[in-house]
């Protein structure tokens, strides 16, 4: 019979996971740097040129990596982990559906209000002086984003909408929320400590110091909306909402001059921010008053009917 790893403990299953993560993430190395030359013909070197200027053979072959690293590191190992720790690994993972089918509305209308706001504040951090490298960077992963924001067809608009939503939706949440965050609600009298950790951590594994502090606000939002609704899907939802609705907007702007023009603005208009705000605060206010939380007990490895049959069990021995 095979040997969940809840039966282990807290630190051995916590290495355990990371050992996991880190043999994906060697997995998808191998991947990218052995194999990705070989199968697409191209030089490792148009990874990390890709810009506006880069052919659609190359951002296409750049979003077929981005999709490999991103389900190796994230989605397989938190759902490959939660298979081996628990019979239940949907339970394990906050896979069920929210208390209240209006969560579902709620949880993308806080995104969708908070979204201007983190985006004017990530342009209130573009100001500050960070250093020529940090510059540097950031302007290279602008370029890739305007790279992956040109799609001349609908193919490469689902695409991109895969890779750049869909599977880090998926992936971030079930390894910063469904794993990282029951670890440290684990060892946290309260939620303020395990939903501030997976924010950190959340925005920390984004690599981007212009938008380091919206990240980590972001993060702290899609884990009170996972704790509020007490199901991982809806944060799933929020979180590919909050992702994807640029690819829309952008997609849309093709044939849209006015607002392709809006979207591609340096600066957040007031209005914007005002009615973001708004909306912000009327969602979050709606979503805690009908919140249905996790339960007191939701991050046990064993539910009290486990434990009191494991008492048995060791009594009668």
């Amino acid at each position: 019979m095979m040997k969940y790893f809840r039966y282990y403990p807290w630190g051995m299953q916590l290495v355990l996971f990371l050992l996991m993560t880190f043999t994906f993430l060697s997995g998808a190395s191998v991947i990218v740097y052995s194999l990705f030359p070989r199968l697409s013909g191209m030089p490792l070197s148009v990874l990390t040129d890709i810009g506006p200027s880069s052919t659609r053979q190359a951002v296409r072959a750049f979003l077929t990596v981005q999709g490999v690293q991103s389900s190796f590191i994230f989605l397989l190992p938190a759902a490959v982990f939660a298979y081996l720790t628990h019979p239940r690994p949907g339970g394990y993972l906050g896979l069920r559906m929210p208390g209240r089918s209006t969560h579902w509305i709620l949880a993308i209308t806080l995104m969708a209000g908070a979204m201007p706001l983190l985006t004017g504040l990530q342009e209130l951090m573009s100001h500050i002086d960070f250093g020529a490298e940090v510059k540097k960077s950031q302007e290279a992963q602008e370029g890739i984003m305007k790279a992956l924001m040109t799609m001349p067809s609908f193919g490469d608009f689902i695409a991109t909408f895969l890779v750049v939503a869909i599977i880090p939706g998926i992936g971030e949440e079930l390894f910063f929320r469904g794993v990282f965050m029951r670890f440290s609600a684990q060892r946290s009298r309260n939620m303020v400590i395990p939903v501030l950790f997976s924010a950190i951590v959340f925005s920390y594994a984004h690599f981007n110091v212009y938008g380091g502090l919206s990240i980590f606000i972001a993060g702290v939002l899609l884990a009170l909306i996972y704790y509020f609704t007490g199901s991982l899907l809806v944060s799933m939802a929020a979180h590919i909402f909050f992702n994807g609705i640029q690819i829309v907007l952008n997609y849309a702007g093709n044939s849209n001059p006015a607002m392709k023009q809006a979207i591609e603005t340096d600066s957040m208009p007031v209005s914007a921010l005002l009615a973001g705000a708004v909306v912000f605060g009327i969602s979050l206010w709606l979503l805690i008053k009908t919140k249905t939380p996790l339960p007191a007990g939701w991050t046990a490895d064993f539910s009290p009917a486990e434990i009191e049959e494991m008492k048995r069990e060791r009594d009668s021995e």
